[in-house]
């Protein structure tokens, strides 16, 4: 718990509070569990200060200084941070869902598992953080400086990273799925079991060369460095190649001493199983007559491709059966397009948004509210709902994924998510939102 000198000191003003630590600086503050949701710390100084779990939501903590505070578990959710100082800073599991974080500098923190999911990150300084399993879904961090990050199981999936620097940084099993890495440079950084898709934007990336394994292991290229377009050119390879296994399960017949013509042996139905990166398989059946083939989608291998683009010359594409492998039936081609059926429709299904977590956030919203503010008369209804609608309006963030939600799921729709009888006043009145 907070102690309630620290905590009455700061509600003081951050004039009171700086002057304070300017005369005690050998003391480390306790505000841990503190309540400072929408306070208004500009220019604080934080440094040290443990907030370990406090509830900092919408507060306003632009140009404050965090340097090696501990803010475990804090919930920043909409916070402003432009030109907050958290080098040092241990953000394990904080929440930074839609915070406003422009110019922050993140020099070596430590944020594992944090949700920096919607946030805005444009220019800031990532330089050597931790984010091992961060959620960085939607994230903007164009122009944001990550060199030497470790980004190992994050989720970049739908990031802007235009221009951003990733320099050595490891992307080792990390999601990029629809991801933009426009003139991003990636020189050095190891992309071992990355997760890519299609619609990751690759173009103009600035790589002279990358790591297919931890530890700076298996460079690629092995001397010298990637012809320009090279690097691009060398994904966009791998993903339009579907490696093709055939492995028939046909039982042995026993021999006969004297074979029935009038006998014929029953073939199984062509079975083909579709396995995406964290995804169910997809088992499809195309026609009778055949072994059955298992066709697989799988993350790419970079490390067996050697594309030859400095010849001037397009790297053929690896055989899709091994020479020992049965005949491949003529209906394969109908099966193969019938995957990419499918995986088109899994990525559309995967794009969608989701209301549910948009109705969560407008639930609590409106379940706080009703605990501060009387909603017993009509007139008290009217009132808490034109205060969570001002509070939304505060939240760009919110108001844009509210306006989203409202335009494309539609109110009954989130109606259905919303367990909060204001919910019936509130969305009505946000319909007409643009």
């Amino acid at each position: 718990m907070a102690n309630e000198e620290h905590a009455a000191l700061l509600k003081q003003g951050v004039e009171t509070w700086n002057q304070w630590r300017e005369e005690n600086p050998q003391l480390v503050p306790d505000l841990s569990q503190s309540q400072l949701s929408r306070a208004n710390l500009n220019e604080a100084n934080l440094s040290g200060v443990n907030l370990e779990n406090a509830d900092l939501r919408m507060a306003n903590l632009s140009d404050a200084n965090l340097q090696g505070a501990d803010l475990r578990s804090a919930d920043l959710r909409g916070a402003n941070l432009r030109g907050v100082n958290l080098n040092l800073a241990n953000l394990t599991g904080t929440d930074l869902n839609g915070a406003y974080l422009t110019l922050v500098n993140f020099i070596d923190a430590n944020l594992t598992a944090v949700n920096l999911s919607e946030a805005n990150l444009r220019i800031a300084n990532l330089s050597g953080a931790n984010l091992s399993e961060a959620n960085l879904r939607m994230a903007n961090l164009s122009g944001a400086n990550l060199s030497e990050a470790n980004l190992q199981v994050a989720n970049l999936s739908e990031a802007n990273l235009r221009m951003a620097n990733l320099s050595e940084a490891n992307l080792e099993k990390t999601q990029v799925l629809s991801a933009n890495f426009n003139k991003a440079i990636l020189t050095g950084t190891c992309l071992q079991d990355w997760q890519i898709n299609s619609t990751t934007n690759l173009d103009e990336v600035i790589c002279d060369y990358i790591y297919l394994q931890t530890g700076q292991q298996k460079r690629h290229p092995n001397q010298g460095s990637f012809a320009p377009g090279e690097f691009t050119q060398l994904w966009r390879q791998h993903l339009n190649t579907v490696q093709v296994k055939v492995s028939p399960e046909v039982a042995p017949v026993q021999a006969s001493p004297t074979p029935n013509p009038n006998v014929s042996a029953s073939t199984p139905e062509v079975k083909v199983e579709i396995q995406q990166p964290h995804q169910s398989p997809v088992n499809y059946t195309a026609t009778t007559g055949a072994p059955p083939i298992k066709v697989d989608i799988q993350p790419p291998v970079y490390d067996t491709v050697t594309p030859s683009v400095s010849q001037g010359t397009d790297p053929s594409p690896p055989s899709p059966c091994q020479s020992d492998s049965p005949t491949i039936p003529p209906n394969l081609q109908q099966a193969v397009s019938e995957v990419h059926r499918i995986l088109e429709q899994l990525d559309q299904n995967l794009s969608q948004p989701k209301w549910s977590e948009v109705a969560a956030e407008i639930q609590q919203l409106l379940q706080e509210l009703s605990q501060t503010c009387p909603t017993s008369t009509p007139l008290e209804k009217v009132i808490a709902v034109a205060a969570a609608i001002k509070q939304i309006e505060s939240n760009r963030s919110l108001k844009s994924r509210v306006i989203e939600a409202v335009q494309s799921a539609g109110i009954t729709r989130l109606q259905e998510y919303i367990e909060h009888p204001l919910s019936r006043i509130l969305l009505p009145a946000i319909a007409e939102w643009k």
